[in-house]
């Protein structure tokens, strides 16, 4: 399942950033806008060649927001810029961040990085400079289809759009960490620039931006030429689910007699670690010393263990909330669990209580459940569609469904389901559609433009 959209204007350009991803081990395909939807669910990374460099400027944006449309819902978009800032930079940018917005009532904003080290090109002052030099004093002013006049950043954009933009300089870029982050969580401009000559101002700039992501939920598109999109979906834990999957995640939010007996054998059985969250704690929103230890937990294990987020081990440590924090504890854990697996891997995910499930699903941003088969009445296993927990293979039943060993059957059905899906991902081959005869030019060398 799609997890990145790369979209950019030339074939050569987007296949060097889809190589980007491949040596990190995720799939990649590029293809056409239009067939963006045909391989949504067989790669982990749609690399879109919109062809419209050469475009007029409403024609190129159509094309952008066309392959927003086609791939669907996914993790991370990159708005791939040529590096040199040649074509319609303003009239694309505006279109994916517009088409973005629509999918998401999560703020939306651009994190534009132009910068690209290896290729000498690199940005100070808001300026453009390739070789040291301004773009409009290089041969590029000479260009007969995309003339330079100017290498001020802001500039290029403004020529096309009318979105607000706000600079990042380079002593921002290499201050402290927290200092970083707070430079790109100010203000509301729909579009941040940001100063870099190092690949090490490049990560820096990704890692702040994935912590302002996880602290308010924007959505960042990254508009860059390359270096920047990857170092990005590092930076939000997007990665190849392959053989050092994470652990399965159980999230227990009833607090039934049964649940409890069912999480003993659990417990006695299995691999599995229990972390057990006050529910006071959680309605307090003063999660956050266990959430860390929670992530920590998810990084330093494995597939097959289990981490296990208990709320309550009896009904009566959510009896002695009011009917105020009794609803709002399904709702609060969900968010918690969406945080949880953007910032560590996760291999599968079972659920227990109604209410509970429902809330994770949502506070995901998961568009459906797809139901496989059921372990026994009233418990299923499936996988989950869109959102955070997109494609993972997931359990769950309801508090009171099953005998003290449903939660162990649960379980271990979750994880046979992983483990084929892992043999599916250890053999996938992206590259030439042999079905269709179409090639689809993934896993490209990476080229300079």
């Amino acid at each position: 399942m799609a997890r990145i959209l790369v979209i950019g204007d030339d074939l050569t350009g987007v296949n060097g950033t889809g190589a980007r991803f491949a040596r990190a081990g995720l799939s990649v395909a590029t293809v056409d806008p239009e067939r963006a939807a045909s391989v949504a669910q067989r790669y982990n990374v749609v690399v879109v060649n919109t062809d419209s460099r050469h475009l007029d400027p409403a024609a190129a944006a159509a094309r952008v927001a066309e392959a927003v449309r086609e791939a669907g819902p996914v993790e991370l978009v990159v708005k791939r810029t040529d590096s040199t800032l040649r074509g319609n930079v303003g009239a694309e940018v505006e279109a994916a961040l517009t088409a973005v917005r629509a999918g998401t009532d999560r703020p939306v904003r651009g994190l534009m990085v132009p910068a690209f080290p290896d290729a000498a090109r690199v940005t100070v002052d808001g300026v453009q400079l390739l070789d040291g030099v301004p773009l409009e004093r290089t041969e590029l002013a000479g260009d007969p289809l995309n003339p330079m006049r100017t290498s001020v950043v802001a500039d290029i954009v403004a020529d096309q759009t009318t979105l607000a933009l706000r600079h990042v300089p380079l002593r921002r870029v290499t201050a402290d960490g927290p200092a970083l982050t707070e430079a790109l969580a100010a203000g509301t401009e729909p579009l941040v620039l940001c100063d870099a000559f190092a690949d090490d101002h490049i990560d820096a700039i990704t890692h702040a931006a994935a912590e302002v992501s996880r602290r308010d939920g924007t959505v960042w598109v990254s508009v860059d030429p390359g270096p920047a999109g990857a170092s990005l979906a590092r930076a939000l834990s997007i990665q190849a689910r392959t053989c050092t999957a994470g652990p399965l995640l159980a999230v227990v939010g009833s607090a039934t007699e049964l649940t409890r007996r069912q999480l003993d054998v659990v417990q006695r059985h299995e691999q599995a670690l229990f972390l057990d969250l006050n529910v006071h704690t959680l309605v307090r929103g003063a999660t956050g010393g266990f959430e860390q230890d929670l992530v920590a937990a998810l990084r330093e294990r494995s597939f097959p263990e289990i981490v296990v987020l208990r709320t309550a081990a009896s009904a009566a440590g959510v009896i002695d909330l009011d009917a105020t924090d009794r609803q709002r504890v399904p709702r609060m854990l969900a968010e918690l669990v969406e945080r949880t697996v953007r910032a560590a891997p996760v291999s599968g995910v079972y659920t227990t209580g109604g209410d509970v499930t429902a809330a994770v699903l949502t506070a995901s941003g998961s568009q459906a459940f797809e139901v496989t088969d059921e372990v026994v009445p009233l418990a299923v296993r499936g996988s989950v569609v869109g959102g955070a927990l997109d494609g993972l293979p997931a359990a769950t039943k309801g508090g009171l469904v099953g005998d003290e060993n449903t939660a162990q059957q649960c379980l271990r059905q979750l994880r046979s389901m992983v483990e084929q899906q892992l043999r599916r991902i250890r053999s996938d081959v992206p590259g030439f559609d042999h079905e269709s005869g179409d090639p689809m030019w993934g896993n490209q060398e990476e080229r300079h433009e």
